[in-house]
């Protein structure tokens, strides 16, 4: 599928401009998500110790104008969202729906490789409507709320190189820290994989399945989807990932791997 300017799509439905879904107002999704501080109070001195902020999960509101049109009434319309707005049951990432928006086709990096058609994971936390005088004239007002735990939106376009040679550069033309994904098709017993400052060390790996890296949700499988967190050994001092507007070197020590990336934004 394709978005236009002004249009976005949750679980697979589309709404926004040129759709029976008029969106009127949107909070959450241009500005920062809530901040985790670790500021600590100096009891009885002015002031608080500094710490570090950290970005917390972003939830996005939506209100929403359904009208109907020469095909259906608003009514039918309406339903459609009562069948694409549900509680999530399961509570792992794999599960979350695929939110994607468009405001703009220009790039937000400047980046010629990629447009303004951005995505999220997340799930739908509430759907409230209005019943008024104008609910039975097909005009149907009602609020939906939406919740990403992870608060950054990325490219639609990834980007992706194999590591064939030592080292390769992945580069983030992005505003926030993106982290890859990594898949080694035939590890080696044991590796490493470093930037300038971080070393993922690996080590006892079955070298007969593949291994997947996902930095982002910091899980290791195999190719059987089991759990390999325990390759990861005590030689490692964090996980890999790329800060915004720049590029990272990394080198892997054995073998050959492909990293799969979107530059990220908040």
């Amino acid at each position: 599928m394709s978005l236009s300017n002004y249009q976005f799509s949750f679980n697979g439905l589309t709404f926004g401009s040129g759709t029976p879904y008029i969106v009127n107002f949107i909070d959450g999704l241009m500005g920062l998500p809530p901040l985790r501080t670790q500021d600590d109070n100096r009891g009885y001195i002015d002031g608080s110790y500094s710490g570090r902020d950290f970005y917390d999960a972003r939830t996005v509101t939506f209100d929403i104008l359904i009208t109907g049109d020469s095909t259906h009434n608003a009514q039918y319309y309406f339903k459609q969202w009562q069948t694409t707005i549900y509680p999530q049951t399961l509570g792992y990432p794999s599960a979350l729906h695929l939110f994607q928006f468009q405001l703009t086709t220009e790039s937000f990096s400047g980046d010629s490789t990629v447009t303004g058609w951005k995505l999220m994971y997340g799930r739908a936390r509430s759907r409230a409507s209005i019943i008024d005088p104008e609910y039975s004239f097909g005009y149907i007002k009602f609020q939906v709320e939406f919740y990403f735990p992870d608060p950054r939106y990325y490219d639609y376009q990834d980007k992706s190189i194999t590591l064939t040679t030592p080292s390769g550069v992945i580069t983030n033309n992005g505003s926030a820290t993106t982290c890859p994904y990594i898949y080694i098709a035939s590890p080696a017993s044991s590796f490493t994989i470093t930037d300038s400052t971080i070393v993922m060390s690996f080590s006892n790996v079955n070298t007969s399945s593949s291994l997947s890296i996902d930095l982002l949700q910091r899980t290791i499988v195999n190719g059987a989807g089991a759990s390999q967190r325990n390759v990861m050994d005590s030689g490692s001092n964090g996980w890999l990932s790329v800060a915004a507007g720049t590029s990272a070197n990394w080198l892997l020590s054995s073998g050959s791997m492909q990293v799969t990336w979107r530059n990220a934004y908040v």
